[in-house]
C-alpha cells in the first residue's frame, strides 16, 4: 500500500512498469521493490529449489530480492530505481541480455583522498578534509547520498515539513557541495587490491606502489589510486535464523523503513515488527503516521528501568525525548509493546501470514500482512578485510567483527582509516564524530595544519555515553542458536539449512564447513549466514567468519573484461613455511607410532590413505590444517586428459614431444576411472560430467599447433579429433564466433572439488584411517628401519612415510635432507552466479589461457592459471584484479553469454609447480619415504595416489618418468 501524510505529496507523473506480464502503477525516483510492495507483490523470485523468495535486507547487501530487467538478469529490485516501460521479471532469460559494455581499457585515477560510502561518517569525513582543502573523492552505491540513516525522501515526493533526520541530512548534504567534495552515486567498490610483483613475468606492466581499489562507477570500471583511503561501508543488519524467515513479505525493519520512509510505502496494510531495538519504535511510528495498522511491537529485552532512562536522558536529552515520544504515540494508538519476548517463527506458505512469539504470558500467535524482524547491525568489514586490516570478534549478541583503530580511526594499515558503524557500531551521532575527526586527521597527513577539535571529541564522548546506556536499557537475551530447529535455513543463498550444517561436523572450522556444505558462498558472501554459522561451529574469533573474496559484491563480468597479454609461465614461488593453524581448535596429538603416516591431506593425501586402509594398513595422515582447504578445494574441477599449451612450452613445440608432460597422457583415463570408483562407494556423482574437452584456436598457426598436439595424443593412445569451424558450431553453438575449428576429446570433463574432496575425506575416515588435525611437520629423520616424524603436539614412528604436501612436498623433504625441485604457482579461479545451461563441454584454447565450463548447478567456472600473489611473510594467496580482468576477457571471448552475467567470487591456491609431471616413488638415498605429488593438480590425484600406495606397499616402482631421481641422475 501506499502511506498518506498531510506534508508529504507525490510530486511525479504517473508511470507504469510490467511484472511478469502484469501492469503495476509506480511513482518516478521509487524502487521496483517499491512499486512492487506497493502492488502487493511480496514474492519477486523463485530460488532454485522453487521456494518464493522477496524483499529482505532492502540495502543490496542480501542479494535476495533478485529479478530480470529489460532482459539483464539478476537485478536487485531494492537498488534499480523503476522506469516508463520496464518489464521486470521472476525468471531468468535464456539468454541474459549483456549487463554492460566490455572496456577497450580500464581508466585509472589518483586520488588525494578516497572515501567509500557516503552515508554519515562518510560525508562528515569528506567535508571536514574538504574543507581543510584536500580533494576528496566520494564513491558510494546508493543513487543518493546519506546511507541508512540520512537517506532522503525519494525525488517523486516533496515533504513541506521534514523532520529533524530528513534535516540534518540535507544540511550535511549541501555542506559537502560547498566544500567541493565530489560524490560519484551508483558505485560500487568490489575490491582493494596491492601492487602485483613487478617480475612476476618478463612482460608485466610496471605499476607504481601504492593502494588501488576497484570500483564500477555507473556501469563502467575504473580503478583508483588514493594517497589515503577511508572507509565508511555502514552496517547491515544481522540474520534473524527462525522458522519461516526468508518468507516473501518477511524483511528487516530496515528494509521496512526504506520502504516507508524514502519511498513512502508499507508491503502490507497490517504490520508487526519484532526483535531488538529502539528503531523498530521509530518505525512502528512512521508506519501509523502513514495508515498502516501496526499489530505489535514485540522487543526481545526487557522494559527499560528508570534509573536506565535517566542515564540516557543525560547522555543525550533529545535522543531520549525522541524514544519517550515514541511509546507514547503507540500507547495512544493501542499498539501492544510486548517486552521480554521472543520470536519463535514466522508462520506461511508463500507468503508470510503469522508472526509466533513467546513472552511471560506464554506463546502468541500475531497475524498481519508483513513482518519486520532486526537482532541489530553488523559492520561492513568486507573490504577492510580484503585489504589485511586487522579486526576484533565482539562477543555481543550472534557476535560481529569489527575493525581495529585508533581514536581517529587509523587501522592497522598505514594509510587506511575505518569509520562509523561500518568500522565499530555506534550509531548515528557517533559515525558524525568520527568521520570529523579522521577527516581532519587525513587532511593533517596530506600537509594541512589544523588544530585540534575538541568540541568533536566531547560530541564523540556524549554519543558513546549515549549508546551505552541504550543498549543497557535494550539489552536482550542472547540468540540461542542452539535451538535453532534442523529444518530452518541458515544460509538464504545456498539454502542450507542448521540441519546440514550440524552434519557436517559441528567441531568443523566456518571454512571447512562453507565447503562441505556451501554454506557462505552465495552472492551475499557469507554477510547474511557467517555470524550464525560461527557460533554453530563454537568460534569466537576473526578466523570463523567467511573469508573475503574478490569482488566483495558481485559485478558485472562485462564490466571488468579487458583484454591483457598472456605470459609464458605463471609466477612461481617457493612454498613458504606453513599457514598459521586457522581453526579455533587446538591441534591434536598423533599417536605413538604407526605403520604409515601421511603428510598432507588434500586429494593425493587422502586418496592414498584410503588406499592402505582398504589393505587393512594402519595409516595416519598427518595436516597442518584441515583436510582439502588448500589447493584440493580451490581449483576448477577440469577433468584434464588432452595436453595444455603450456605443457608444451611455446607453440612451435607442439609436434614435438611435450617433455615429461607428455608421458602423463595414460594416467588421466585412468584416474577419472578411479573418480569414478570413489563417487560410486560414496553413492554421490560428485558432479562428474565427461562430455568432452575443447581446445580451441582461431589463427592459422594455432590451428597446425593443434594438429601437431592431436597427432601426438593420439600415438599415445588418447582419442582425439581435430574439429573444423562448422563441426565445432554444430557441436557447440553458443561459443563465440571467428574459431577455425578445435581439438575434441571426448573423455573430458568436469568434477566439483568439494565434493570430491569431501567424499575422499569421509570413505578415508570409514575405511579406519585416523586423521590428526593441526599437526604442523617440524622434524622428519630415519630412525633405524622407521621413521621419526616430529609435529607441533608430538612425536610418532613410522614404518614408511608419504610426502603428499603438494607445494611443500619441498619443504618436506628439505627435512630429511633431500633436494627437491618442487615449489608453487598460486593461481586464481573465477565464479559466475548460473545462468541456464549453454555449455556443456571443458573449454580451453590454444593460445590462451583458460580453463571454462558450466557446473550442473549452472555457475561459470573460469580458470587456467591465471596468476594470483603471495604475501611471502605469510604465506597467505590473494586474488590479483589484472588476473580477474585478463581472465575474463579470454571468457567472455569464447563465451559471449558471460556478458550477460554477474561475477559472484574469485579465489586464490598455491598449485604444485613441477616439470608437468608426477613426482612419486622412494629416492634410493632415503628409504622408506615416499613422495606423491602431482604435476597436473587435481585430475591426476588418484592415480596418483594409487602409484604412491603401491610403492609404500612394495610392489614395484612407479615409472621411471615420474621417480624423484630424474632430479638427481
Amino acid at each position: 500500500m501506499r502511506l498518506i501524510h498531510t506534508k508529504i505529496r507525490a510530486i511525479a507523473a504517473p508511470m507504469g512498469i510490467r511484472f511478469n506480464g502484469e501492469q503495476i502503477a509506480a511513482v518516478t525516483g521509487e524502487t521496483i521493490a517499491a512499486a512492487l510492495s506497493a502492488a502487493g507483490h511480496l514474492a519477486f523470485r523463485e530460488t532454485a529449489s522453487g521456494a518464493p523468495r522477496g524483499l529482505w535486507c532492502g540495502m543490496g547487501a542480501c542479494f535476495d530480492c533478485l529479478v530480470t530487467v529489460d532482459g539483464r538478469a539478476n537485478q536487485r529490485a531494492c537498488m534499480v530505481k523503476v522506469a516508463d516501460g520496464m518489464q521486470v521479471a521472476s525468471a531468468v532469460p535464456a539468454r541474459p541480455a549483456p549487463l554492460a559494455t566490455p572496456p577497450i581499457s580500464i581508466p585509472e585515477r589518483a586520488v588525494d583522498l578516497l572515501v567509500i560510502g557516503a552515508g554519515p561518517a562518510g560525508l562528515s569525513a569528506a567535508v571536514a578534509a574538504a574543507e581543510a582543502g584536500v580533494r576528496v573523492l566520494v564513491l558510494d552505491e546508493r543513487d543518493a547520498p546519506g546511507g541508512q540513516y540520512l537517506k532522503p525522501l525519494a525525488p517523486g515526493h516533496v515533504h513541506a515539513a521534514p523532520d529533524a533526520q530528513f534535516r540534518r541530512g540535507a544540511a550535511l548534504f549541501a555542506r559537502a557541495a560547498r566544500a567541493g567534495v565530489e560524490i560519484l552515486q551508483g558505485a560500487t567498490a568490489w575490491g582493494g587490491f596491492s601492487p602485483a610483483p613487478a617480475d612476476w613475468a618478463a612482460n608485466a606492466e610496471t605499476r607504481p606502489p601504492g593502494l588501488e581499489i576497484a570500483a564500477i562507477i555507473q556501469g563502467a570500471a575504473e580503478t583508483l589510486r588514493p594517497r589515503l583511503l577511508v572507509i565508511a561501508a555502514g552496517a547491515h543488519e544481522c540474520p534473524v535464523p527462525v522458522p519461516g524467515w526468508t518468507l516473501p513479505g518477511v524483511m528487516t525493519t530496515g528494509a521496512m523503513q526504506t520502504l516507508a520512509r524514502a519511498q513512502r510505502v508499507s508491503p502490507a496494510a497490517k504490520v508487526v515488527i519484532a526483535g531488538n531495538g529502539p528503531l523498530n519504535l521509530q518505525l512502528a511510528c512512521e508506519l501509523l503516521a502513514g495508515g498502516v495498522e501496526v499489530a505489535a511491537v514485540v522487543e526481545a529485552a526487557p522494559a527499560p528501568g528508570a534509573a536506565v532512562l535517566l542515564r540516557m536522558a543525560a547522555a543525550s536529552p533529545s535522543l531520549a525525548w525522541d524514544g519517550a515520544r515514541y511509546l507514547a504515540r503507540l500507547r495512544a494508538a493501542g499498539v501492544p509493546v510486548l517486552w521480554n519476548t521472543e520470536v519463535l517463527a514466522c508462520e506461511g506458505t508463500d507468503r508470510f501470514q503469522a508472526l509466533r512469539v513467546r513472552g511471560p504470558g506464554g506463546e502468541q500467535r500475531i497475524a498481519a500482512g508483513a513482518c519486520a524482524l532486526t537482532l541489530g547491525f553488523q559492520p561492513e568489514t568486507g573490504l577492510a578485510r580484503a585489504l589485511g586490516c586487522a579486526h576484533r570478534f565482539i562477543d555481543q549478541g550472534l557476535g560481529r567483527l569489527e575493525t581495529e583503530t585508533d581514536p581517529e580511526g587509523r587501522t592497522s594499515i598505514e594509510g587506511i582509516f575505518a569509520v562509523g558503524d561500518g568500522a565499530a557500531l555506534g550509531g548515528a551521532r557517533a559515525a558524525l564524530a568520527r568521520g570529523r575527526l579522521a577527516g581532519l586527521a587525513a587532511a593533517r597527513a596530506l600537509g594541512h595544519h589544523l588544530p585540534e577539535d575538541r568540541a568533536t571529541e566531547r560530541a564523540l564522548a556524549r554519543a558513546e555515553r549515549f549508546q551505552a546506556a541504550l543498549w543497557q536499557g535494550f539489552a536482550a537475551p542472547a540468540f540461542n542458536v542452539a535451538a535453532i530447529a534442523d529444518a530452518t535455513i541458515v544460509c538464504r543463498c545456498e539454502e542450507v539449512t542448521a540441519g546440514a550444517l550440524r552434519a557436517a561436523g559441528r567441531n568443523a572450522s566456518l571454512p571447512g564447513l562453507k565447503k562441505a556444505t556451501r554454506a557462505g558462498m552465495g552472492r551475499c558472501q557469507g554477510r547474511m549466514c557467517a555470524a550464525t554459522i560461527a557460533r554453530l561451529t563454537g568460534t569466537s574469533a576473526e578466523a570463523g567468519f567467511a573469508a573475503p573474496r574478490a569482488p566483495i559484491k558481485p559485478v558485472p563480468a562485462a564490466a571488468l573484461r579487458h583484454e591483457l597479454p598472456e605470459w609464458s609461465a605463471s609466477p612461481i614461488v617457493a612454498a613458504p613455511a606453513p599457514i598459521a593453524w586457522r581453526s579455533h581448535r587446538t591441534a591434536e596429538t598423533p599417536p605413538a607410532t604407526a605403520e604409515f603416516v601421511i603428510i598432507g591431506g588434500g586429494v593425493v593425501g587422502l586418496a592414498t590413505a584410503l588406499y592402505l586402509a582398504r589393505e587393512g594398513r594402519e595409516v595416519v595422515l598427518l595436516e597442518r590444517d584441515e583436510p582439502g582447504l588448500a589447493a584440493s578445494t580451490a581449483n576448477a574441477g577440469s577433468l584434464h586428459v588432452q595436453l595444455l599449451s603450456y605443457d608444451f612450452g611455446e607453440v612451435a613445440d607442439a609436434a614435438g614431444t611435450a617433455g615429461p608432460a607428455a608421458d602423463t597422457l595414460s594416467l588421466g583415463p585412468a584416474s577419472i576411472a578411479l573418480w569414478h570408483e570413489i563417487a560410486r562407494d560414496g553413492s554421490d556423482t560428485l558432479g562428474i560430467r565427461q562430455e568432452g574437452g575443447l581446445m580451441l584456436a582461431e589463427t592459422e598457426a594455432e590451428f597446425a599447433w593443434l594438429r601437431g598436439k592431436t597427432a601426438l595424443e593420439r600415438a599415445r593412445g588418447i582419442e582425439t579429433h581435430l574439429l573444423g569451424a562448422n563441426e565445432l558450431h554444430a557441436l557447440a553453438p553458443h561459443l563465440g564466433v571467428g574459431f577455425l575449428g578445435a581439438a575434441f576429446c571426448p573423455t573430458e570433463g568436469q568434477i566439483d572439488p568439494l565434493r570430491g574432496t569431501t567424499a575422499l575425506a569421509a570413505q578415508a575416515r570409514a575405511a579406519g584411517v585416523r586423521i590428526v588435525t593441526g599437526a604442523d611437520v617440524a622434524a622428519l629423520a630415519p630412525e633405524g628401519n622407521s621413521w621419526a616424524v616430529t609435529t607441533g603436539s608430538g612425536r610418532l614412528r613410522a614404518g614408511r612415510v608419504i610426502n603428499a604436501a603438494g607445494p611443500w612436498a619441498g619443504r618436506i623433504a628439505a627435512l630429511a635432507g633431500m633436494r627437491l625441485p618442487v615449489k608453487g604457482a598460486v593461481q586464481q579461479v573465477v565464479i559466475t552466479e548460473a545462468a541456464p545451461p549453454i555449455l556443456r563441454h571443458l573449454v580451453a584454447h590454444a593460445g590462451r589461457h583458460l580453463s571454462l565450463k558450466q557446473s550442473d548447478a549452472g555457475h561459470m567456472v573460469i580458470g587456467g592459471a591465471w596468476p594470483g600473489d603471495q604475501d611471502a611473510a605469510t604465506g597467505a594467496t590473494r586474488n590479483r584484479r589484472r588476473s580477474i580482468e585478463g581472465n575474463l576477457w579470454v571468457a567472455g571471448h569464447v563465451a559471449p553469454a558471460i556478458n550477460g552475467l554477474h561475477v559472484l567470487r574469485a579465489w586464490t591456491g598455491l598449485n604444485v609447480a613441477l616439470d608437468r609431471a608426477p613426482l612419486v616413488g622412494e629416492h634410493p638415498a632415503a628409504p622408506g619415504l615416499i613422495h606423491a605429488v602431482t604435476g597436473n593438480g587435481y585430475t591426476l590425484g588418484p592415480v596418483v595416489a594409487r602409484m604412491a600406495a603401491d610403492a609404500a606397499l612394495g610392489r614395484g616402482a612407479p615409472p621411471p618418468a615420474f621417480s624423484p631421481t630424474r632430479f638427481t641422475t
